[in-house]
């Protein structure tokens, strides 16, 4: 099930997690190719063409991808069947976008692709995986260096499980375009520096107060590596702020010290999130006279959708009324909206997405919002 372009996966042990990720970096393999030489075919009318499947599932992978992109790549050495995640990268390749590039009809598309690689310079690199192409990103050794996620996650393993006393691991999360794992940690000085913050504010903090360490990565340009850090209240999560990047660029004789980076980056989240904690005491300071229509304003500027930020807006409102308060004020109320989105189902990515963009808000403009008027029914 693996070659499917809608295959996920959930691990409920971190030994399960390492295993995956093993077999993974067996499967997988890259090649460059001049870009100007790539062709972009429909499967329908081509399956003939199709070759090296490495998989025992040809047949399958074929019908998966019929469902799916409808399409492949032709290079010297082969034609290759693409997945969901190649499209986006190879539309980057090609230096073409806009949305309506996924309404076109299949042969459109192709030849929309084939016109603009044709002028490309340099080479692409390609990722192969599970009999698809995964990804196609620049071959350009300055501009993408190759980060296995086995090596990523069994460095996260090592540090967390190494340097705290107190350790658990909530899960992980697969698909083909992003893996992520979820520590809980009893990271002791995060947890006093948060209390010191509220204290001079007259708050306390919930008995219940611990943190998280969640680590996501991607081999198909969907993502570097990031490293976020939660503090887990209650039933709510807060998130603090953007959380730190690696990036995959960088030669790849020296791919290592890219793994280096994401090592230090790791160790370095104490320091990284103390100072981010200067970040939620800058929302304390900052007075919110019309708190409803600032907390909608600020989700929507970020793309939360409006169903979701209708109802963390209404429960905000029955809780704490439309009084002027502080933008942490607001800014927890806007993290209730995990609550809701998990309350409907949505995906493990969906959420992931959803704390970037709870972690933008942070940095909003809030004085900007801060707007009286018609309120959020």
């Amino acid at each position: 099930m693996y070659y499917q372009d809608d295959f996920s996966l959930r691990f409920g042990e971190e030994v399960q997690l390492h295993d995956f990720l093993a077999g993974v970096e067996e499967r997988e393999w890259w090649n460059r190719y001049p870009s100007h030489k790539l062709e972009v075919m429909t499967v329908s009318g081509n399956e003939e063409l199709v070759s090296n499947i490495k998989d025992e599932n040809a047949t399958a992978v074929l019908m998966d991808t019929l469902k799916h992109t409808q399409l492949m790549v032709k290079a010297h050495d082969g034609v290759y069947l693409l997945g969901n995640t190649a499209i986006p990268t190879l539309c980057r390749r090609a230096r073409i976008s806009g949305s309506a590039l996924s309404d076109v009809e299949k042969p459109t598309l192709a030849h929309i692709l084939n016109e603009c690689l044709k002028v490309s310079k340099g080479k692409a690199l390609m990722h192969f995986y599970e009999g698809k192409v995964r990804a196609v990103v620049s071959g350009d050794e300055r501009d993408y260096s190759i980060l296995h996620m086995q090596d990523v996650f069994m460095a996260a393993s090592a540090y967390i499980n190494g340097d705290y006393d107190k350790v658990s691991f909530m899960g992980a999360y697969t698909d083909h375009t992003v893996t992520s794992a979820l520590w809980s940690v009893a990271d002791e000085k995060m947890l006093e520096a948060y209390r010191d913050l509220l204290k001079q504010y007259g708050r306390t903090a919930d008995s219940s107060l611990s943190t998280e360490i969640r680590i996501t990565t991607s081999d198909v340009a969907a993502s570097g590596v990031n490293i976020a850090y939660n503090i887990h209240e209650g039933n709510q999560n807060i998130v603090l702020g953007k959380g730190l990047k690696t990036i995959h660029r960088g030669q790849s004789k020296v791919a290592s010290s890219r793994l280096a980076e994401v090592e230090d980056n790791i160790q370095s989240i104490f320091q990284y999130y103390k100072e981010s904690l200067l970040g939620v005491k800058r929302l304390f300071d900052i007075q919110i006279r019309y708190p409803v229509n600032t907390m909608r304003g600020i989700m929507e500027s970020v793309g939360i959708s409006k169903k979701l930020v209708a109802e963390t807006v209404e429960k905000f409102r029955i809780e704490s009324g439309d009084q002027p308060c502080t933008a942490y004020d607001v800014y927890c109320g806007i993290c209730q909206v995990l609550l809701f989105a998990k309350d409907k189902d949505a995906s493990e990515r969906t959420l992931l997405d959803m704390e970037e963009d709870i972690s933008k808000c942070a940095a909003r403009r809030w004085k900007d919002y801060d707007i009286p008027g018609q309120q959020a029914a």
